[in-house]
């Protein structure tokens, strides 16, 4: 079974060895639903494309054990807010986050990646930040290619 997801809250996360315990947002579930399994470097934010299966833990309920993931960019505005937000790109936050998001819509990252001049369009970023938030994108893009 497949689930498209989008990670509200890390409850653990082993460096080590990734295994992790994941709050996520599902489309058609009213609560979050818990995700385990090896997911290293997940973070607050992103969404996923989970393969795996529902199991039912005595102590804690219903999880899906997750068998296999690919991270997905977001599709909504909300979405593009918490990934952008989550800490993962340097020199945004929350609130720039929210920011960037309003003036730029689903071009976000477009933006971010081809013509982040355009950020100085957003009160409060200048060229120190325009490049730190450059840069960090980047960054985070070979480090998915990998």
């Amino acid at each position: 079974m497949k689930l498209r997801v989008v990670i509200e809250r890390i409850t653990y996360q082993n460096g080590e060895n990734g295994y992790s315990i994941l709050k996520a947002r599902v489309k058609g579930y009213d609560d979050l639903v818990t995700l385990v399994g090896n997911m290293l470097d997940v973070t607050v934010g992103t969404v996923l494309v989970a393969e795996g299966q529902w199991k039912v833990n005595r102590q804690y309920g219903s999880q899906f054990v997750v068998e296999s993931y690919e991270e997905a960019m977001p599709a909504t505005l909300f979405g593009l807010e918490k990934y952008l937000g989550s800490g993962l790109v340097k020199g945004i936050g929350p609130k720039f986050s929210k920011l960037i998001v309003a003036k730029f819509g689903m071009d976000t990252f477009d933006i971010i990646e081809h013509d982040s001049q355009r950020l100085a369009e957003v009160d409060g970023i200048g060229p120190k930040r325009i490049k730190k938030i450059h840069d960090s994108w980047m960054k985070q893009l070979d480090i998915k290619d990998v």
